[in-house]
């Protein structure tokens, strides 16, 4: 039998144009940053690590997203204003998810959700 491999973690990579800038909007994210040298990142929340790589010209540069699994969307997006950025939703889906988005400085996408909590009747 072939020995395989399996899938223990993924971590994204988001290019960026200014690196202090993402930095210092990361951080107004909720993240705490630490960096490799001076063209490269790491945003650590929870245990989603996001990396963050300076791209040496605008044609090098590639927008990304991610989706975040959340326990609460509405509370992240609170959190989100309440820091001063723009947020989009969240909103319910005919898929049972409550999801809610923000585009960082460079264009990338952070799309977020959590179930759809049950209604009450009265």
């Amino acid at each position: 039998m072939r020995p395989t491999w399996k899938v223990v973690g993924v971590e994204p990579i988001f290019t960026v144009a200014d690196m202090d800038d993402s930095v210092s909007h990361y951080e107004r994210l909720g993240f705490t940053t630490s960096r490799r040298g001076t063209t490269y990142a790491f945003a650590h929340r929870d245990r989603l690590v996001i990396h963050l790589a300076q791209a040496d010209r605008e044609s090098t540069r590639v927008i990304g997203s991610i989706y975040l699994h959340v326990d609460d969307a509405d509370l992240l997006a609170d959190e989100w204003r309440r820091a001063g950025l723009n947020v989009v939703g969240p909103d319910d889906c005919e898929y049972n998810k409550r999801e809610g988005s923000h585009r960082d400085p460079d264009g990338n996408v952070l799309r977020f959700g959590s179930p759809l909590r049950p209604t009450r009747l009265n």
